[in-house]
């Protein structure tokens, strides 16, 4: 499952509508509103480990992906439980600008350009965040 930034990761695409990702994915094991965010409701698939978050203010199109899958690769090689720093000098070194910020149990890494976030505890990736990037006006760029 290939890592797409701005977008996608494998065959799902920024802008998909829920019934695409259903075709493709099957139902999801959850559908749920954020907490949060009355404006987005989230598809959770359990065995892919991955959430899929819909803006209804968007015409409901995907828009966000979180994910722990073991099987996410990104320019061939796996990111799930690497080192962070190994997959960003290796794999991701040419994405660059990562914003590091440190927490009390994890750090994560914002590639802002990509709207791309990498959560890291023990200094390995623990999942990923993924969003549709925004233009200079705060507009998603939609595929």
């Amino acid at each position: 499952m290939q890592l797409k930034p701005g977008k996608g990761i494998g065959e799902l695409s920024f802008g998909m509508l829920p019934a695409t990702v259903i075709a493709k994915l099957g139902q999801p094991d959850r559908i749920f509103v954020a907490d949060d965010e009355e404006d987005e409701f989230i598809y959770q698939y359990n065995e892919l480990r991955m959430m899929l978050t819909f803006y209804k203010h968007e015409n409901e199109r995907l828009g966000y992906i979180r994910s722990s899958n073991p099987a996410i690769t990104y320019n061939g090689e796996l990111l799930m439980d690497q080192p962070v720093k190994a997959v960003l000098d290796g794999p991701m070194k040419g994405i660059k600008n990562w914003q590091a910020e440190k927490y009390d149990f994890f750090d994560t890494y914002l590639n802002e350009k990509n709207w791309l976030v990498l959560n890291v505890e023990y200094e390995r990736i623990s999942d990923l965040e993924l969003g549709v990037p925004l233009d200079a006006d705060d507009v998603y760029v939609w595929l």
